[in-house]
């Protein structure tokens, strides 16, 4: 609109040479201009907070501790709910949870406005924005749950539907390694805990999660492991060689 304006008002009649960056017509637009672009990257950014809260809201208030820490059921229950259950008529639910699914069509909602009223570049740099924040709101949740080996199942699926949002949805390539990575950090919690070496083993490939998560981290996400305390004691003996003396 404004370069329309700048052609009809004030190039075409000569008003203004559009060759000279000197001439005060051209320095005003060039002004208007940069205060435009100011004033909507601040509205965007503050579209993204308000969203991020209300992701966060999200996670706070709708994910109960059994979505990832479910009460644990007899055997003969578990088999029944695998096979279909007797009269239950449902097998074990391995989707993922209504919160991730409420959070998916809710930052969906958000981007699919602004998909069309602006440009490319402008709508990939609130995609990329957003992946990144969702990212860190994850992150910032995952380390606030309990997760058993039962609800490794719900935990990797959520990831899975964040994973897939973000590839199908947001389209940022340089997104897609965070959520790669939170895939393969699910796998920590679903190794039994008989497999402390297998455990470690997770926890030191850097290459896992592809330079995402550093050791450490990844150490301190297993650390909200529903058995850590029966399993830490192995797991640090493999990652550590805690089991070698001085004699």
């Amino acid at each position: 609109m404004i370069d329309v304006f700048y052609e009809q008002q004030l190039a075409t009649p000569r008003i203004a040479d559009r060759n000279d960056f000197l001439d005060p017509a051209n320095m005003a637009k060039k002004k208007f201009e940069q205060m435009l672009d100011e004033s909507v990257a601040a509205g965007l950014n503050k579209g993204i907070d308000a969203l991020m809260a209300e992701v966060e809201h999200l996670q706070a208030t709708t994910q109960p501790p059994t979505d990832y820490n479910p009460l644990p059921v007899a055997p003969t229950e578990k088999t029944a709910s695998v096979l279909g259950g007797s009269g239950g008529g449902g097998g074990l639910d391995i989707g993922p949870t209504a919160t991730a699914t409420r959070i998916v069509a809710l930052v969906s909602g958000h981007t699919r406005m602004l998909a069309g009223t602006t440009d490319k570049s402008m709508l990939d740099v609130f995609n990329a924005e957003v992946g990144q924040r969702l990212f860190a709101a994850i992150c910032k949740h995952l380390k606030r749950q309990r997760v058993s080996v039962d609800g490794a199942v719900k935990l990797i699926a959520d990831m899975n539907l964040y994973s897939e949002h973000v590839r199908s949805a947001l389209r940022i390539p340089d997104l897609l390694p965070y959520f790669g990575a939170l895939r393969e950090l699910g796998q920590i919690y679903l190794i039994d805990a008989a497999h402390a070496k297998e455990m470690a083993a997770v926890i030191a490939d850097g290459d896992r999660f592809g330079g995402v998560f550093r050791a450490e981290e990844v150490y301190e996400y297993a650390q909200r492991r529903a058995d850590w305390y029966l399993v830490r004691k192995n797991v640090e003996r493999a990652m550590y060689g805690m089991e070698c003396c001085v004699m």
